[in-house]
């Protein structure tokens, strides 16, 4: 079980932001969770045109079956888009966090 990054019985007033541990979760969101969502589209099944037979309720349901995958679908792209945007928003907090932690120190900034 992972530990918490910060104890709020212990935090008080303090935060803390550790960019490495955040680079950390944003490379694991973009090696095993966002390939498989952007794989999934690929990888569903889709009903064969007239495997349903051509009798009115079999084309009706082959007609749900294809708007219930394309919903679908739309739902795990738009999921991918999500996953996505959190783990730029994840790097560009640890970049921000990093930046600001040079200038305090009297470093240059990152890219300088």
């Amino acid at each position: 079980m992972n530990e918490p990054l910060i104890d709020p019985a212990t935090a008080g007033d303090q935060t803390r932001c550790r960019p490495e541990a955040l680079h950390d979760v944003a490379s694991r969101l973009s090696t095993d969770l966002l390939p498989q969502l952007e794989g999934l589209h690929h990888r569903m099944a889709d009903l064969p045109h007239g495997a349903a037979g051509t009798w009115d309720l079999a084309l009706q349901y082959a007609d749900t079956v294809g708007r219930a995958r394309q919903a679908t679908g739309e739902s795990v792209r738009f999921v991918a888009e999500q996953v996505q945007r959190v783990i730029d928003d994840l790097v560009a907090t640890a970049n921000s966090v990093r930046d600001a932690d040079q200038r305090a120190a009297g470093g240059a900034p990152r890219g300088a």
